[in-house]
């Protein structure tokens, strides 16, 4: 963290071999371009997101 304002916070994926990849965008961003299919990230299931996601709770 460069910063004390969350908002400007990359977002860090751990992959299984270690890896630790940053995507330059927040969390609400990262997470809405992964369900739409905008923000590719290697090592995910290319049936992830499905067809037709539902958020549960």
């Amino acid at each position: 963290m460069s910063s004390p304002d969350p908002d400007t916070w990359p977002v860090v994926v751990r992959w299984a071999n270690r890896d630790w990849p940053e995507f330059p965008v927040g969390a609400l961003e990262f997470l809405t371009g992964v369900y739409r299919r905008t923000i590719d990230v290697p090592g995910m299931p290319r049936s992830f997101p499905s067809d037709d996601p539902k958020v549960l709770g």
